[in-house]
């Protein structure tokens, strides 16, 4: 099982390891620089003390205590030396490192007088270190605060995830009502969004199933009761020679309508795919299967290519077929046109109507009422224009499709 990790934890560990880092590069700079600008600053007192010292001997013969500790001086006049250092006589004017000491010599060629003035190398580093010491001691507390305030920034950053967390864990499993929330940051918005597309979905899904249930229940009590007769008749043998083909035809009517509803659950579901397929060559298979007598004018089309599901697209063609053969009276058509466009008619009595509404059926209608039901809700899907027109005593569909592909003529 995977270890579950926190991501305010990974954001703090991270953010908290990039400010010590960045905290030690700039301590290490300011060390830098610190270490230069002392080197200098004690460099010029160096100077300074020898330039002193040489006037103070020249002035009065001598220059008092002249050892101690962390620094020296000797003093030659004339090639003798007044007063020694701990350290090699240096021949060059200016400052030298020498083992144990930093030393800065000044001669005066008029008098033939040369002061070395030195300070211990262990003295300089001690101040150094004293001086990096207090740096680090006084930029700690940069750190603490700078730490805490990213642990801050960072929880507070989070809180709005951590309220949709919270939200959804308190949520039940039969709420399928949209996610709410507002607040979230761009980089957390598509996560509502896309919950609220799953529970769309399935709500889609579930509303689908609950209206297949009854539908089916209401639909097939009259046929299962025909059914249901015939066969108690022909079992008590009260039957007439015809009681069996009128079970057969209820049965018959019962697998029909079991097939529509199949279909109408499917499609109220939006089960099928995208595409894309080719409408010349559906629409010939779907003319072929439905024995029906069609004529099919493809305009010398030879490939129709649209961004449909076949099986939609076979779906929409079969009902549109089925519905003119159960409710007109003959001359099926079918017939493509630029757009692509195809245009399924027949002729139909006077006064003739569409039903669009669910198991709406004329009473001479041998149908289930579930064809159109069925067209518009695939249509709807799959972003099929679906548009009814009677004129002429014609009954005339017109399916459109998005212009997404060319059409190739023979």
């Amino acid at each position: 099982m995977t270890r579950q990790w926190s991501l305010r934890r990974r954001l703090v560990r991270r953010v908290v390891l990039g400010a010590c880092l960045a905290w030690l590069a700039g301590v290490g700079l300011a060390a830098l620089v610190v270490a230069h600008e002392m080197s200098e600053l004690m460099d010029d007192t160096l100077g300074n003390s020898a330039r002193m010292s040489l006037s103070l001997y020249k002035g009065a013969g001598h220059v008092g205590a002249l050892v101690h500790g962390d620094g020296a001086i000797r003093i030659i006049d004339g090639g003798a030396i007044v007063t020694d250092a701990p350290w090699t006589p240096v021949e060059q004017d200016g400052g030298q490192d020498l083992p144990g000491w930093r030393v800065f010599r000044l001669s005066d060629p008029e008098d033939d007088i040369v002061v070395e003035v030195g300070q211990s190398s262990e003295w300089r580093q001690d101040e150094l270190a004293e001086s990096l010491g207090w740096l680090v001691a006084l930029m700690l507390p940069v750190l603490l605060a700078t730490l805490i305030a990213a642990r801050g920034a960072v929880a507070s950053a989070l809180r709005p995830a951590t309220r949709l967390a919270m939200m959804l864990r308190g949520r039940s499993a039969r709420d399928l009502s949209p996610v709410n929330a507002p607040d979230l940051p761009a980089e957390l918005a598509p996560i509502p969004h896309a919950l609220n597309g799953y529970l769309d979905d399935i709500r889609t899904r579930i509303e689908a199933e609950r209206q297949f249930a009854t539908n089916a229940a209401h639909e097939l009590r009259t046929p299962i009761a025909a059914a249901s007769g015939q066969a108690q008749l022909i079992a008590a043998g009260l039957a007439d020679p015809a009681a069996a083909g009128r079970l057969a035809a209820a049965l018959g009517r019962m697998g029909h309508l079991v097939d529509r509803l199949l279909q109408l659950s499917r499609a109220e579901a939006g089960s099928m795919g995208a595409g894309p397929c080719d409408l010349v060559r559906v629409a010939r298979m779907v003319i072929a299967e439905s024995d029906l007598p069609v004529h099919f004018d493809d305009a010398e089309t030879s490939e129709a290519i649209v961004a449909v599901d076949p099986d939609a697209l076979a779906l929409i063609l079969r009902n549109l077929l089925r519905n003119a053969a159960d409710h007109g009276v003959g001359d099926l058509r079918m017939v493509l046109s630029m757009g692509p466009v195809v245009t399924v008619s027949n002729a139909v009595r006077p006064g003739a109507l569409f039903r669009h509404a669910t198991f709406d059926k004329s009473a001479s209608s041998s149908g289930a009422g579930l064809g159109l039901a069925i067209v518009a809700r695939v249509a709807e899907t799959q972003g099929i224009g679906i548009e009814y027109v009677i004129e002429s005593h014609r009954a005339l569909v017109r399916v459109s499709f998005p212009d997404r592909s060319g059409s190739r003529r023979d």
